[in-house]
């Protein structure tokens, strides 16, 4: 009994019935084929791709039954490892603009293009501009009736590990001057005319691939058709009498260092503008292109906050990705405790508890059809979060006593917790590890608010926190003046007032009284936040209030960049800063200098001041926004 595919009797008027266990062949007007085996089971392609398909194992055979289908723009066809499709006679694919074809075969598994019968040949996979092409372990047999059986008018595109073999005609044609194609660890062999045919400015880069074609033309003709292509080969095999002809020798070269031309000197199976010095002295193996797994996973719910011991946790490696294999094709290994004791869970999303608490390291390890690797570990936190209880107490307007008294664990006695101290709340601890019990005192240098933290550390390293705010305000501080003028000093040291002979006509006393939020009643300040205030004023010693002067006075700040980075999260120029002055209905801004850490005002009137960041709000809690 002869096979289904040598039962071909015809290319033209040739109807295609379709039935449940079979796919037969009858020419119209011609007598019926004699018996044939039954057709393997498969998929049948009747028209265009319109919209992205996958191609898979379980369909293959895939048979073309028009003469040309086209995967239209905005569409891209994938092709799964293993798959076979079977092509018309004289059928064609077009790969239009905005469209793609991705077919990653693996070593064990290639994807083969190939005729529907023995008798005839198919034309070719026809790229477009604007396409996009990538072949992995591919195999295009029998094609090319009329033209090469990968022909490229544009795009980008990658044969990777392929065989272009017994095709007709060209194997390829590289035809316009959008043509970007890389040829890797290729192999050609069987094909008629020219191997591959180059013109119109396309862009050819071969490496590591073996042209073996005794019964063609030149392997690689490049066509005097302007501009002239730029072509680069290297570490490859050329063993045919005709290697590579350069119409185009008057205006380009063709890149061709580092190759094996066979036995004898290159130049007898050269072209004119070929570059082919230096060569090899001894054929190469095929070599692809090949990069690791970029690997990447998920785990849910969030890895980083403590849960109980037996929470389940989620992990997903769906966006891991590799240039050359589906994911499909690559090997996962998960080790959960990264102990290296072999994989855990093999699958692409697996799920895992853990029965201890603590710090756990989830490692992933992608293996590729080429034998390379990936990894990426995740730390996850389990166990139960200590409940932390933060007492302090201000002793002075600077200093603060505190300690973790009260604060626990549902596994852990009070004895074995730890505690551990940011005075500012910038997210580090500015001290060892304590008992909860201990009393720690702290002294702040600057007027600000700060966002004192706790955090309570188990015998599993989980860490429980709170967060209080403390105000650091210092007391009125207040200074003699008179005709001659005088001086006043804050408390804490960060604003100088000096006054000037002749700026108040008789004895007085000048205060200064700070504040870190705006008075209630006065309107918004034009920065986003306002870094520290005061009242500054000025009552006779009869304690009439004096509101301006008749001359003008210094007010010199010492501003503290620290404290808008790392209590307030802010970013932080000295060309943000500015003094405002409350003039009774409105903020006006005071003229200023910047000088060695200090801004130095002068004015002529007395009340509130505030120094603002005119700074985009990154973080800032509610609590501190001045209006």
């Amino acid at each position: 009994m002869m096979n289904w595919r040598a039962s071909f009797l015809g290319k033209l008027g040739v109807l295609f019935l379709v039935c449940v266990a079979s796919l037969s062949w009858t020419i119209a007007g011609l007598a019926a084929p004699p018996e044939q085996d039954t057709a393997p089971a498969g998929t049948n392609i009747l028209g265009d791709i319109t919209t992205s398909t996958t191609w898979g194992l379980a369909g293959s055979p895939y048979y073309i039954q028009a003469q040309e289908i086209r995967v239209t723009s905005g569409a891209t066809l994938t092709i799964e490892p293993g798959v076979t499709v079977y092509i018309w006679p004289d059928g064609r694919i077009h790969v239009d603009s905005g469209s793609a074809i991705i077919a990653k075969g693996t070593p064990s598994q290639n994807i083969v293009f190939d005729r529907v019968t023995p008798t005839y040949t198919w034309k070719n996979i026809r790229h477009y501009a604007g396409s996009t092409s990538y072949y992995r372990y591919v195999q295009f047999l029998w094609g090319g009736n009329t033209e090469g059986s990968l022909y490229y008018e544009g795009g980008t595109h990658v044969l990777n590990n392929c065989e272009v073999k017994n095709n007709k005609r060209q194997g390829i044609i590289a035809n316009g001057s959008t043509v970007d194609l890389r040829i890797a660890g290729t192999l050609f062999e069987g094909n008629k005319l020219h191997t591959i045919w180059v013109a119109s400015g396309a862009k050819l880069t071969i490496t590591g691939s073996t042209f073996n074609d005794p019964d063609g033309d030149w392997s690689i003709f490049v066509r005097d058709y302007a501009p002239a292509p730029t072509i680069s080969v290297s570490n490859s095999n050329f063993l045919r009498s005709l290697a590579i002809y350069n119409e185009q020798y008057a205006v380009s070269t063709v890149d061709a260092e580092n190759n094996y031309w066979g036995p004898n000197h290159p130049s007898t199976k050269m072209g004119p503008g070929v570059d082919y010095t230096p060569w090899l002295s001894s054929q190469v193996a095929r070599v692809g292109i090949t990069t690791p797994p970029t690997v990447t996973f998920t785990v849910a719910p969030d890895p980083s906050v403590a849960r109980p011991v037996g929470t389940v946790y989620t992990f997903d490696a769906s966006d891991t990705t590799d240039v050359e294999d589906y994911l499909s094709s690559l090997d996962l290994c998960w080790d959960w405790e990264d102990d290296g004791g072999g994989c855990d869970a093999t699958v692409v999303s697996p799920t895992h508890s853990y029965a201890s608490g603590g710090w756990h390291t989830a490692r992933l390890t992608v293996t590729d059809t080429d034998g390379l690797t990936g990894t990426l570990t995740q730390q996850i936190l389990s166990g139960w979060v200590p409940t932390a209880t933060l007492n302090f107490t201000q002793t002075t307007w600077a200093q603060i006593e505190v300690d973790a008294a009260g604060s626990d664990d549902v596994e852990d006695a009070p004895e074995d917790l730890k505690a551990y101290w940011d005075w500012d709340g910038d997210g580090v601890w500015d001290t060892g590890a304590y008992s909860i019990t201990t009393v720690v005192t702290h002294t702040y240098s600057h007027i600000g608010r700060y966002w004192l933290t706790l955090g309570v550390e188990d015998t599993d390293g989980v860490v429980g926190t709170q967060t209080r705010a403390v105000d650091i305000i210092p007391p009125a501080a207040a200074a003699p003046v008179d005709s001659s003028g005088g001086m006043l000093v804050s408390t804490d040291g960060t604003v100088t007032v000096t006054l000037g002979v002749g700026a108040v006509s008789s004895d007085a006393v000048i205060t200064h009284t700070p504040w870190i939020t705006v008075p209630m009643g006065y309107g918004d300040l034009p920065g986003d936040f306002t870094y520290q205030g005061f009242s500054l004023t000025v009552q006779s010693l009869g304690g009439q209030p004096i509101s301006g002067t008749t001359g003008t006075y210094t007010i010199t700040i010492d501003y503290d960049l620290d404290y808008y980075g790392n209590v307030l999260g802010l970013w932080s120029d000295t060309s943000m800063l500015r003094l405002y002055h409350w003039s009774g209905s409105e903020w006006v801004l005071v003229p200023f200098t910047i000088d060695s850490g200090q801004l130095i005002a002068t004015t002529d009137s007395f009340g509130d001041f505030a120094l603002v960041l005119e700074a985009q709000r990154i973080y800032l809690p509610l609590t501190l926004h001045s209006y």
